[in-house]
């Protein structure tokens, strides 16, 4: 069954008496794709999250405009993770993590040879974000360096 996101979050808001404005959500150009440099069952994948993926001794992460971001080892047992993200959605990751960080289901993937193998750290966010030039300019470099330190060769990102 399809699942438009933006759809069910602007029902989630109008049932809270709040509204979605349309004119928040920046324009960007379309990214220019780039070919994949090798087969995805030889390539490393990195993960990218916007749950706010953290240590639970950890501090949370802000609820929203929270530019920092988390760098979380692939080996971490999923208990010992929470995560921050205040969405309408968040029900389904309380029940199971891997809805937001499907770590577990990658790990099973490499294992089958499906992906040649999953990065050691994946980078967690938290989702609220409305500060987009910081995000571009500041943020976002300094995550390309984390995954080309990591020599990833595809990002699998998953919004929560």
């Amino acid at each position: 069954m399809p699942f438009s996101y933006l759809e069910f979050i602007t029902d989630e808001l109008a049932q809270r008496g709040q509204q979605y404005h349309a004119r928040q959500t920046p324009n960007f150009e379309p990214p220019a794709l780039a070919p994949l440099r090798k087969p995805v069952a030889e390539s490393t994948i990195g993960v990218f999250t916007s749950a706010g993926v953290h240590l639970k001794h950890e501090p949370p992460f802000a609820e929203t405009n929270d530019l920092t971001y988390r760098l979380i080892e692939r080996d971490v047992p999923l208990c010992e993770l929470s995560f921050a993200h205040m969405t309408a959605v968040r029900p389904w990751a309380e029940q199971d993590l891997n809805v937001a960080y499907p770590r577990d289901r990658l790990i099973e993937l490499e294992a089958e040879g499906a992906i040649g193998r999953l990065a050691p750290q994946a980078v967690s966010m938290v989702g609220s974000i409305t500060r987009y030039t910081e995000l571009m300019t500041d943020v976002v470099p300094n995550i390309k360096e984390e995954y080309d330190r990591q020599a990833v060769d595809l990002v699998f990102l998953f919004p929560l």
